[in-house]
Formats: C-alpha cells, sequence, structure tokens
C-alpha cells in the first residue's frame, strides 16, 4: 500500500549512462552543502506526498525543483555536449517492518519501495525541445530483477535493456530555465542551491557588521538602500518633469549609461582639456569624479555586470577598460586597434570577455584578466564589409547582434561556458544575416535587444527606426525622429513598454512599441545640438537626454504623479483642448493607470506616410490657423509681440523647430497659473481621423501560402493597414480577417468600376455608410480642434486618443 510517495529526478547522459558531467565543476548544482570533489549533477527527491493529511487518492506534488546548471548547456547538440534524459522514479518509504521481514531489502541497504518511473529526452529525436509546455509522461513498472551494471544509473538501465511494462497511470511535468535572482536571504534551512543556511544568531551577527562596513563599489557615501518609487514588475511611465541639469564639459556628451544597481550615471563628455567620463551619483545628482585618458570622441559606453568596470570605445584608435573604484581615475587596461572603435560590450555572462567592433569592419573578442596586467586578442571577425556602428548581446548572452554601415544585421552564436571561455569562443559562429530591402545601403546607428529576447531595435540614419520580430523577421516602423546624418541612440524602457529616440532637430519622441503610436515628444528641450544619447534609469521611473555640443547639458526626466494629476485634471476641463504645451503626452500616459491597446486597431499614417496625408494634413493646419487667430487676440492684450505657431505633424516638426515660441510666463498669468517652469505654446492638429484605411481591389486569386498571409479572391475589396515593402501589403477584408498579401495582386478601388458584372456581384462595393466611416473625415474633422494640453511644471504637448 502508497502511503506517502515522491519523486526522484536524475538527469542522466544517454551517451554514458551516468549522471551528466557539470558545466562547471566548482558550482554546485543540487545542494547548498554539495561537496567540491563531485563533477556530476545529483538527483533531487520532492517532498513526500501524504495521502492521509491531504485527504486525496490523487498525489499532486506542485513542486518546483531547481537545478543549478547552464540551461542551454543540457540542449546543446554538439558532438561532446551530453544527450540529456530526464528519469522521473516514484518511491514511497518502507516500513521498519517491511525492511525486517525482507532480506533482499536489507542486503540492498535501501529504504525505498520502487513504485514507477517515466523518461523525458530534452531533446527529441524530431530535433524539437520538449521544453517551456506542461508535458504527460506514461509511467511504467520497475522489473523484478536486480542491477547487473553498477558502472550505470539502475534507472538507465531499465530504460536501455528491460521491456517496459506500462503503469496505468501518467505523470504531468514540466521542464523550464529559470533565472535566479542574484542574491537570495539566507534562511535557517536551505530550500534551494544559491540559497545560504545560517543560524540566527550567526546570522543577525554578520547583519550588523556588513551594513556598519560593506559599500556598493564606487560610492564614497552611498551606505544608505534607495527606495526607488516604481515597483519591481511596474509598467514604466513616460517622465514629465526636469530634476536635474548637470555639467557635461564645454563640448558636451555624445554617450551616457546608468549602471545596472541605478545609483551612478556615467557620461562620455568633451572638455577642453580632453575627453573625459563624468560619474554622477544617483538619486542626489553629485559630482562624483572623472575618468581621463581616451585622445578623442567616445562613440560607446558599457557598464560590466557587477558595476565594477566600465568600458568605453573611442575614435583614438582603443577601447578602455576603467575601475569603478573611489580612488580610481585612470585606465585599468587598453584594448589598441588599428582604426576608430565605434562599439564595445562585455559579454553578459562572463565580465573577462570583451567584444569590439571597429572602422576596419572587423569584430575582435578580447579576454581580460582583472587580476593581471594582460588583455589577450582571442578571435576575430571580418564577415561584414563595411564598418561596425553597433553591437548588443541579448540578456543571456547567447546571441549577439551586429549592425554595420550598409544595412546589415548580422546574427551571432555566441555561448560562453564559464570554466573554459577560450574554447567556448572557437565555437562562436553566425547565426543569419538580415538584409532587408528596405534600410540597404542605409547605415545601423544603434541596436538594442528587446527585454522580451524575441525583438530587436534598429535605428538607421534614414529617420526611421524599426522594432523587428527575430522569428518572422516582420518589423514595425516608427518615424518623427529626424535622423540622417549624426550617430544617434534610442532606447527601450527595461519592462518594454516605451520607446524613447532623439531626434537632429533636439527633440524626443517616445512611442508605444506594441502599437506604434506615438505616445510623447519633448519638444521644449534647450538643446540646439542634436540628441545623442537616451538612457532609462533600470529601477525608478527616470530618463536621461545628452547632446554634443557647445555647453549643451545632460538633462535628468522623473517622473510626478501630481504632475500628470494635474494635467489629466486639466485636460478633462477644457474637454481634450488646451492652448499650451512643452511635452507631448497621448490622453494614455496622462492616466494613472495605462490603456491596454486594442488588438487590430492600426495607424495607417504611422507606417507609410503618404502624399495624401501630407495634402490632408495642410488643410488640417490652414483650419487651425484659422482658431488660432483667436488666441493670437487674446494673448496681445497681454504683450504684443507675443505670437502662436501651429504645427503640420510630428514628421514635418522634426525636420525644423519653430521659433516663434509664446512667452508662457504671461499666459499662465493670464489663465491663473503660477510660473513653476517653462512653458512653450504650439498648437498640435489632430490626425487620428485625418485618413481612414485605404482600399484597394483583387485583380487575382491567391491561396495564402503561411498563416500569416490572406487568401483573396478577384473583386476582394480589401483594407490595408500598412505597406511592409513593395512587394506585401498588410490589411483585412470585410470578414475580419488579417494579413498579408502581394502588392501586385491588386489595384487601386477606382478600377472597381472596369470590373465584369459577375465579379461585382461577388464582392459588393462598400456602402456609403462605410465609406463615410472609413475616408470621410470631414465630419470628424468639425469636432476635432487642437488637442493640445497646458503642463504648468513642464508644458507637455498631449495627443487625445480620439476626438
Amino acid at each position: 500500500m502508497i502511503s506517502h510517495p515522491m519523486v526522484k529526478i536524475h538527469v542522466v547522459d544517454e551517451n554514458t549512462g551516468q549522471y551528466v558531467k557539470k558545466d562547471d565543476s566548482k558550482r554546485p548544482a543540487s545542494s547548498y552543502f554539495e561537496k567540491d570533489n563531485v563533477d556530476y549533477i545529483l538527483p533531487i527527491m520532492t517532498q513526500p506526498y501524504d495521502f492521509k493529511q491531504l485527504k486525496s487518492r490523487l498525489p499532486e506534488w506542485e513542486e518546483q525543483i531547481i537545478f543549478n546548471e547552464n540551461f542551454p548547456y543540457l540542449l546543446r547538440e554538439f558532438d561532446e555536449s551530453p544527450k540529456v534524459i530526464l528519469f522521473f522514479e516514484i518511491l514511497d518509504f518502507l516500513s521498519m517492518d517491511e525492511i525486517r521481514n525482507n532480506s533482499e531489502i536489507q542486503n540492498q541497504k535501501c529504504g525505498f519501495r520502487k513504485i514507477a518511473w517515466a523518461f523525458l529526452r530534452l531533446l527529441g529525436a524530431n530535433g524539437n525541445v520538449n521544453i517551456n509546455s506542461k508535458l504527460r509522461l506514461q509511467l511504467y513498472y520497475p522489473p523484478a530483477k536486480l542491477r547487473s551494471h553498477l558502472d550505470v544509473v539502475e534507472v538507465f538501465e531499465w530504460w536501455s535493456k528491460c521491456s517496459r511494462n506500462r503503469y496505468p497511470s501518467t505523470l504531468y511535468v514540466t521542464v523550464r530555465g529559470l533565472k535566479v535572482p542574484e542574491y537570495i536571504k539566507p534562511s535557517y534551512r536551505s530550500m534551494m542551491v544559491p540559497q545560504e543556511e545560517k543560524g540566527k544568531p550567526v546570522h543577525c551577527e554578520q547583519h550588523r557588521e556588513s551594513s556598519s562596513v560593506e559599500t556598493k563599489p564606487g560610492l564614497e557615501d552611498s551606505k544608505d538602500v534607495v527606495k526607488w518609487k516604481r515597483l519591481p514588475g511596474q509598467a514604466c511611465r513616460i517622465p514629465n518633469k526636469q530634476l536635474f541639469s548637470l555639467n557635461a564639459g564645454e563640448r558636451g556628451c555624445f554617450c551616457l549609461a546608468f549602471s545596472h544597481n541605478g545609483r551612478i550615471l556615467a557620461a562620455a563628455c568633451a572638455s577642453r582639456d580632453g575627453y573625459p567620463i563624468m560619474l554622477y551619483e544617483i538619486p542626489s545628482g553629485r559630482f562624483m569624479r572623472e575618468l581621463y585618458g581616451h585622445l578623442n570622441i567616445i562613440y560607446d559606453l558599457c557598464w560590466s555586470k557587477d558595476d565594477r568596470y566600465i568600458l568605453t570605445a573611442s575614435s583614438d584608435g582603443t577601447a578602455r577598460i576603467w575601475k569603478n573604484e573611489v580612488d580610481s581615475t585612470k585606465t585599468f587596461r587598453v584594448l589598441p586597434h588599428p582604426a576608430f572603435v565605434y562599439t564595445a560590450k562585455f559579454h553578459p555572462a562572463v565580465k573577462e570577455l570583451v567584444v569590439t567592433g571597429c572602422y576596419d569592419s572587423v569584430i575582435r573578442i578580447w579576454k581580460v584578466d582583472m587580476r593581471e596586467d594582460s588583455a589577450i586578442l582571442i578571435r576575430q571577425f571580418d564577415t561584414h564589409r563595411s564598418f561596425i556602428n553597433s553591437l548588443c548581446f541579448d540578456v543571456e548572452g547567447h546571441h549577439m547582434y551586429s549592425g554595420d554601415c550598409m544595412g546589415v544585421v548580422v546574427v551571432w552564436n555566441t555561448y560562453v561556458k564559464v570554466n573554459d571561455v577560450q574554447h567556448s569562443v572557437r565555437h562562436w559562429s553566425v547565426n543569419k544575416e538580415i538584409k532587408e530591402s528596405e534600410f540597404k545601403g542605409i547605415p545601423i546607428s544603434y541596436l538594442e535587444v528587446h527585454p522580451n529576447g524575441k525583438r530587436l531595435l534598429i535605428h538607421t540614419k534614414d529617420s526611421t527606426l524599426r522594432i523587428m520580430d527575430l522569428r518572422i523577421l516582420a518589423a514595425r516602423k516608427f518615424v518623427g525622429a529626424a535622423n540622417y546624418r549624426e550617430k544617434i541612440h534610442s532606447t527601450l524602457t527595461p519592462c518594454g513598454t516605451y520607446l524613447f529616440a532623439g531626434s537632429e532637430d533636439g527633440t524626443v519622441y517616445a512611442w508605444k512599441p506594441e502599437t506604434g503610436e506615438q505616445v510623447a515628444m519633448y519638444s521644449d528641450l534647450p538643446y540646439k545640438s542634436p540628441i545623442r544619447d537616451i538612457a532609462y534609469h533600470p529601477f525608478e521611473n527616470m530618463v536621461a537626454f545628452c547632446a554634443f555640443g557647445h555647453n549643451e547639458p545632460i538633462l535628468l526626466y522623473i517622473y510626478d504623479f501630481q504632475v500628470a494629476q494635474q494635467e489629466a485634471e486639466m485636460f478633462k476641463c477644457y474637454n481634450g483642448t488646451f492652448p499650451f504645451p512643452g511635452i507631448h503626452q497621448s490622453e494614455d500616459a496622462l492616466c494613472t493607470c495605462p490603456k491596454l491597446p486594442q488588438q487590430g486597431s492600426f495607424q495607417i499614417d504611422d507606417y507609410v506616410p503618404t502624399e495624401d496625408s501630407s495634402v490632408k494634413m495642410q488643410l488640417v493646419k490652414q483650419r487651425l490657423n484659422s482658431v488660432t487667430e483667436v488666441m493670437r487676440a487674446s494673448a496681445a492684450k497681454v504683450n504684443k509681440n507675443l505670437s502662436f505657431t501651429s504645427t503640420i505633424s510630428s514628421s514635418q516638426q522634426s525636420k525644423a523647430k519653430q521659433p516663434n515660441m509664446l512667452d508662457s510666463r504671461q499666459i499662465l498669468h493670464q489663465f491663473g497659473f503660477t510660473q513653476t517652469g517653462i512653458v512653450n505654446v504650439e498648437t498640435v492638429p489632430c490626425n487620428h481621423h485625418v485618413d481612414g484605411p485605404p482600399t484597394v481591389v483583387a485583380l487575382y486569386d491567391y491561396t495564402a501560402n503561411r498563416s500569416d498571409e490572406l487568401t483573396i479572391h478577384r473583386g476582394d475589396i480589401i483594407r490595408v493597414f500598412f505597406k511592409d515593402n513593395e512587394d506585401w501589403w498588410y490589411g483585412s477584408l470585410g470578414k475580419g480577417q488579417e494579413g498579408y498579401f502581394p502588392a501586385n495582386h491588386v489595384a487601386s478601388e477606382t478600377l472597381y468600376q472596369e470590373l465584369p458584372p459577375e465579379v461585382k456581384e461577388r464582392s459588393p462595393p462598400l456602402s456609403p455608410k462605410e465609406k463615410t466611416k472609413m475616408g470621410k473625415p470631414s465630419s470628424s474633422k468639425k469636432n476635432c480642434g487642437t488637442d493640445t494640453v497646458i503642463s504648468p511644471i513642464l508644458g507637455v504637448h498631449t495627443y487625445a486618443e480620439g476626438c
């Protein structure tokens, strides 16, 4: 009779029949108290399931078993890699009476009864991995005979040599990779491998000692723990209040980055004396120190994962590593190159591994010994045919992405074995090359992996940002920020909710990556030069901007709930229209709880700006100019020299700023506000109902070959949401079906009249009501007006969701 069963999990190598060897023999894999001489993964058991206590005849362990092993190491397909099979053995305790009465059990010296077993190959015979989903495994009876081979795991011998007699039950399991927190609080009883086991008196005593002595690296007076306003897992907000204006030298700042713990902001600046790296303490904004060594512009800056080192790339032909210590201001390591170095990154898994991209089109991999004075060049890749502008890794470091001046993105396999770095680098290889016709020959300014790891931000010098799905290589476009000449960096927020990008006219834009909607625009920044870099804080709703030019500062903005609440109240009071702005934000950004994007909603103007939309925007501009005449008349009472300006669209706004801004102090006084910041005036046309999706008519039949394509028939009316390229467009049929269709199979709706009668009966034209809803914006224009909002702190232009 089974009373309290448990499950024992074995990780076995199919090639040897023994337990899988550890990736790092010095790292414990199954228990915190694991001995150093154990070089294989020990089995782990679940807690016993007590039928009597839990009052159930069906055991449900629902327990998470953690093996502290590198997950990709168990899934690799190299010759020397283990071929992993997981064995699940169901056992039960033996009572003392059973042990006394059974001599065979006494000889085996085993206190468990073997009930059933199951197995799971991590890599199936079809090449698919059996992970990240619940799997149902068939259980088998253990064979009756004793073991014959003592050099292999017993359950492996059952699987390989014995016949399988099905047990009348199954076992549900789920296998997935898990990112364990870097720090786990010690406990009286260690419940997982990384968790330290400490008694109460010892733990309290050591905690007192550490709290009085320990400090974070590079922070002199930062013993206090900072409580960030953004909670873990909370969505990021759009910062709406200026926090600091930091000095960046006489010539401004080219790039900047927050440390991973959020306590330091590093800025690559330029002054009369050289090109220092300035360090500022966050959140106080206090200047800490300067790091001197580079002889020319610093193009890239990167922190190591533990924040103890800073890596920089410069046009002086060197990449340099700096120690983040209180008394350290000189270069720690120098990596020489034959030309300009545009980008450099630490490998996420191994800080001793540095990758650089150079003007000579070569990617170099360096091994840097942090204890000895040495940096060894261990490998070079010359796959690119033009100089390399940007590099980035995914979070685990399994893949690297490199972009060059010809618009080519190369995806690399960059898995690293911690205890054998040089041997791992020899196996690095090209995964694939992304050569999109849309940005062929256009330099790539910046690359960044989306926080979900499945998409890639590609910033190109055609004033377009793209977020590409790495699985199907489909990209969403973001337009508005001008970038044709300068090397400009953009960034995604840590949660992936927003995308920030600077413009060559000194404006910063923000979009929602999921919908492509532009939700904010910082139009009142004091920059006269292009915005070079943007950094979002890892734990706070804070963003930093910098520009490279004469006396350009570093600006830090933070999210203020009161400011957002005031903006939302004013937005309601004035029925969605205000004559004052400064930062444009959408109505969603003003809400305390952000709205979820509606599925299936697309704005064609967000993807493909057409000539028709430009003409219609001009008509809207003329209407808005007539409205602003009333505002000019009222403002003349305050100051006869004041005037309003109107903007046409975000894309035109990025080409040139409007110089004749209204004096905000006078306007605020006129409307009863007191001045607590700088507010400029600008009117923004509502563009949500300017133009609906255009329609086309299918000239030929087409059958979908993939799940994301449309099956169309001759005469079908299709709404075009966006044009992915010259060959494929994305749209929907009247039945609500959406997908891609070939552009050469359709024509404009005017050709519908020329179709034969039988085709017209098959696909009747749109009704007048549908046409009015889709393509007649004149009725909505009357109620639209201008969607602009005032912020008494900064001045925030706000686009309303609807009119």
